[in-house]
């Protein structure tokens, strides 16, 4: 029995530290505000933009390419330029944008940063619904091709117009013509699909509120902080300090209360839901949790040792000379409030003894309540 109840250790132990390792994802759900200051990352090409070459450059030659698409090939310019010591020469270059989405940044959506850069913060956005588009209808699929100031113009994408052949669902946000909707930035910003009824006429926009191709990136103030509640199913390691048993009477005898304080560690999950904070410290994102609380049901396996004090209400009452051990399994419902992995926990149980002798022990199949305050009464080895 012991080795069982090390084995649910382990277990929760390694479940608990796979699940949460190797991410970089701040899990859970945050509500942006309109006017939360998100942008929309864009790469435009070939943008002109000055470039003064160092010291020492003057007399040599600067070489760079540009490469262009005619149909299927690819088309290599190479330039060389001879600069002059301390002007600028025009060069093409990728140029990155930030498309700023307030005041239409609300949404749902969860946060993250990089594994190896925590300077920048992205939005994840939820999905949008889904609009189902029948059979018989035409689409055509449109996109933003923005100019080098990110100013974005609308553009069909080529041979992407096609007759459904049958119902089709799309996880994209429905717009009509002439609604407010349409002055948006995300409106602005976004792929949509245009859908048309079997006389051409057109009858809805199907938008990509936030396009799941693109980052979007969230931008706090050095010492700003956002808050956030995450929710997820959890299973770790759980230790019990505390147990009292109730008294009852009995058959044969009046079963007195029973206080003990032991390390009794098992199986804790369920439902956890944790408050937390994402601050800016000098360019930086880190995330803490301020708040959580757990409720979910808990099993552990144990044993306890039965002598005369124990066993006055049994089937066969032990003497004073007589001791035996039993296995116990323990199940019930626990709730923990966790602040700053400092833990209060209560819990309701029952314990089951095993073998033959449990009929003679006083709290076999009675109910119970345990208590702790601690650091980490929960997840106790998992890190």
């Amino acid at each position: 029995m012991k080795t069982l109840s090390r084995f649910l250790t382990y277990f929760s132990i390694v479940f608990t530290s796979s699940a949460m390792a190797q991410t970089t994802e701040f899990l859970g759900t945050v509500k942006l505000g309109p006017k939360a200051h998100v942008v929309k990352i864009v790469t435009i090409p070939d943008c002109p933009q000055p470039y003064t070459p160092p010291a020492g450059t003057a007399g040599t030659q600067i070489k760079f390419e540009t490469k262009l698409t005619n149909g299927k090939t690819d088309i290599t310019i190479k330039d060389k330029v001879t600069p002059t010591a301390g002007n600028a020469i025009m060069i093409k270059a990728n140029k990155v944008l930030k498309i700023l989405m307030s005041p239409n940044s609300e949404g749902k959506a969860e946060l993250y940063t990089d594994d190896k850069d925590k300077t920048v913060l992205y939005v994840n956005y939820w999905l949008n619904g889904t609009n189902t588009v029948l059979a018989g209808q035409t689409i055509e699929r449109y996109q933003p091709e923005y100019d080098c100031n990110g100013t974005a113009k609308m553009v069909p994408v080529a041979n992407s117009k096609l007759v459904l052949q049958k119902n089709e669902d799309y996880y994209l946000a429905k717009v009509l013509p002439g609604a407010n909707d349409m002055q948006t930035t995300w409106f602005k910003n976004s792929e949509h699909l245009r859908v048309y009824d079997k006389a051409g006429n057109m009858l809805y926009y199907l938008v990509d509120h936030y396009s799941r191709n693109t980052k979007y990136v969230l931008e706090l103030d050095n010492r700003e902080s956002i808050n956030f509640n995450s929710a997820s199913v959890t299973l770790g390691a759980l230790v019990i300090p505390f147990k009292y048993r109730f008294g009852y009477k009995g058959d044969k005898a009046t079963v007195k209360s029973d206080a003990t304080a032991a390390l009794n560690i098992g199986a804790f999950g369920g439902i956890k839901v944790t408050n937390y904070s994402i601050i800016n410290k000098a360019g930086t994102y880190t995330q803490s949790s301020n708040f959580a609380l757990r409720v979910g049901p808990f099993l552990n396996l144990a044993t306890t040792s039965l002598d005369k004090t124990t066993t006055t209400n049994g089937l066969t009452p032990l003497t004073a000379d007589e001791k035996q051990n039993i296995g116990v399994f323990s199940t019930g419902v626990g709730l923990t409030a966790e602040i700053k992995k400092f833990q209060f926990g209560a819990f309701g149980g029952w314990d089951f003894g095993l073998g033959p002798e449990h009929v003679n022990w006083n709290y076999d199949k009675r109910f119970w309540i345990g208590f702790g305050i601690g650091y980490k009464l929960t997840d106790l080895f998992s890190q």
